[in-house]
């Protein structure tokens, strides 16, 4: 929280001008009250705090006042303390009420920096909605630092989330990402019981919305699903742009949900097309035309600003999938379904506790994927009992991440990786001990080039024997074995038709080998398509909460309209990637590959 107040300039001058004496008539301010408020906009704190108490000490009308004005010029300058004695000889009955108010936002300080949570509380018990709009911010800060003493995290974001439109820009970022913080240190019951009870108006809801989203929580009482008919539907929209920067993934998803509709024998309902265009306006057009003309269920649009729009309408009265995930509230009848890079964080952070491991080195990169996955590692590691102890941010202008990986290591520490001979006679008792850092797991949130360079540096300067886990950024379909030869041993998360996994009900990727849509980098996003037009048809088995088996993972929704994807599991065997089965739970064990 910035420590001047220039904005309370302006109504402590005016407050002092119409102030009044103890019989109700008004008073002059006295010219030294003048000079002290000249010099606090100077930013010369010392002096004003001198020239206040000596204003005070001359005029009987605004002494409180005064006092007060000079303590909080103790407190400008870094010198808290020094307002103690100030804020004692003040009598709270001679203040406006504004002016009592400052006096307890003082008198907190001083009780949180006293370790006195409850007595802070206490001053500021006048309720938010009577604080002026440039004291909420520092009232609800100093409310959430007094339930953060308490060990009261939901509480403390409560206010840190109040407070958040009463913050500067700049400093809305930082205040969020504390508020995520409070969140996580509940159990995960916890934290999704206490989201149960918001309303959607509190400031606190989207916040807890985000943070379970991003642990792949449902929040009990919230609709699961949406709702729709009984049985199947006779006509499905699917809106998506033929032209512009997403008409190339738009190919690959339509040749996606078309290979599912032929595959499926039951009852096939019809199928159209519309243009969703580049624009938000022809995206929600596109949607009231297919409306119109009779569709009883909808997939799409592909735009997330497209997503926003349709979503912002409120409107939606039929079943509606859109393909990428919404940054506004979900309304009814609607969910949203991406290939989102948090559900890979998320099943990491699964799959190492599971492994009996507890902390990760994290290593990413500077891409909007890298940074998602990565904060989900950190977040569901952190609620599955783990931490991520250090991380690496790589940089994109040098292959060489030496000096980033030895500072990382040195942080950690070391712990020896094999045990020394037990004969103090043996040749090999001369040498040092091999040592490796002092991590169970180092997780990869970079794309398959990064990879292939941190790898072998990582390994060289003390990563011996240890387990790498990796996005799917790390998988490149379709590229040459020969490049991913430092990649042996590693595992990562993928989408189960990519490693022929999938249902047995879909066409293989090995047999569409000769449409081009199912290769390569638009290999995902038709799967993704598969999956699309599938989870339409599985929506009455999706509200009962149960899960789909789907080609890009297992598909369940979360409480917020939200469909989440658990990612199988593949392994780097001599340079190609293979499937991991379910039961296949131990990483590969140290090999020479793995201490290059």
């Amino acid at each position: 929280m910035p420590r001047r107040l220039p904005a309370l300039l302006a109504l402590v001058l005016s407050v002092l001008l119409t102030a009044c004496d103890v019989s109700g008539t008004r008073a002059p301010l006295p010219e030294e009250a003048l000079i002290a408020e000249r010099l606090f906009e100077e930013g010369d704190f010392v002096q004003a705090a001198a020239a206040f108490e000596d204003a005070a000490r001359r005029d009987r009308a605004h002494r409180d006042a005064l006092t007060l004005r000079a303590a909080e010029s103790w407190r400008e300058e870094g010198r808290i303390n020094d307002a103690r004695p100030l804020l004692a000889k003040i009598r709270m009955d001679r203040l406006s009420s504004d002016e009592a108010l400052r006096a307890n936002l003082l008198r907190a300080e001083l009780a949180l920096q006293d370790r006195e949570p409850q007595v802070a509380l206490d001053a500021l018990s006048t309720p938010a909605a009577r604080v002026p709009d440039d004291l909420r911010g520092r009232f609800h800060f100093l409310r959430a630092q007094a339930f953060a003493a308490f060990n009261q995290p939901f509480s403390a974001a409560s206010e840190r989330a109040a407070m958040q439109t009463f913050l500067p820009a700049r400093e809305q970022p930082e205040n969020a990402a504390a508020i995520s913080a409070l969140l996580t240190q509940l159990p995960a019951r916890q934290l999704s019981a206490a989201a149960a009870d918001l309303d959607r108006d509190d400031p606190l809801y989207d916040f807890a919305a985000d943070t379970l989203r991003a642990l792949g929580l449902a929040v009990p009482g919230r609709r699961t699903g949406i709702q729709t008919r009984t049985g199947q539907a006779s006509s499905i929209a699917v809106l998506l742009p033929l032209d512009g920067p997403l008409a190339a993934p738009a190919k690959a998803v339509r040749d996606g949900v078309l290979t599912a509709y032929f595959a499926d024998t039951d009852n096939r309902p019809d199928l159209r097309f519309y243009d969703s265009g580049e624009s938000d306006a022809s995206a929600v057009a596109a949607y009231q035309t297919a409306v119109s003309e009779g569709a009883e269920q909808v997939i799409g649009p592909l735009g997330r600003d497209q997503v926003n729009a349709l979503f912002s309408l409120g409107d939606i009265r039929i079943p509606t999938l859109a393909l990428n995930r919404a940054t506004v509230a979900t309304p009814e009848h609607s969910l949203s379904f991406a290939l989102s890079p948090e559900d890979e964080g998320r099943a990491a952070a699964k799959r190492i506790r599971r492994l009996g491991m507890s902390t990760a080195l994290l290593v990413a990169s500077g891409d909007e994927a890298s940074r998602r996955s990565a904060q989900a590692l950190s977040l569901a590691l952190g609620q599955e009992g783990g931490r991520v102890v250090q991380r690496i941010d790589l940089p994109s202008n040098s292959p060489d991440f030496i000096a980033l990986i030895r500072a990382a290591y040195q942080q950690i520490g070391w712990r020896e990786a094999v045990a020394p001979p037990t004969n103090p006679n043996s040749p090999a008792a001369t040498k040092p001990p091999q040592r490796s850092v002092d991590v169970d797991v180092i997780y990869l949130a970079v794309g398959g080039a990064e990879a292939r360079l941190v790898i072998p540096q990582l390994r060289a300067e003390g990563a011996l024997g240890k387990p790498v886990m990796a996005t799917s950024q790390i998988h490149a379909v379709g590229a040459n074995p020969r490049l991913d030869r430092e990649l042996d041993g590693v595992e990562f998360t993928e989408l189960p038709w990519l490693l022929d996994a999938a249902p047995a009900d879909l066409p293989s990727a090995s047999s569409l080998r000769a449409l081009e849509t199912a290769q390569g980098a638009s290999a995902r996003l038709f799967a993704f398509g598969l999956d699309a037009y599938r989870l339409l048809q599985a929506l009455p088995h999706l509200q009962s909460d149960s899960q789909v088996e789907g080609a890009t993972g297992l598909l369940s929704l979360d409480g917020f309209g939200s469909v989440l994807r658990q990612p199988a599991w593949a392994r780097y065997v001599g340079a190609r990637p293979r499937a991991l089965r379910e039961d296949e739970i131990s990483p590969i064990s140290t090999t020479a590959a793995s201490v290059r």
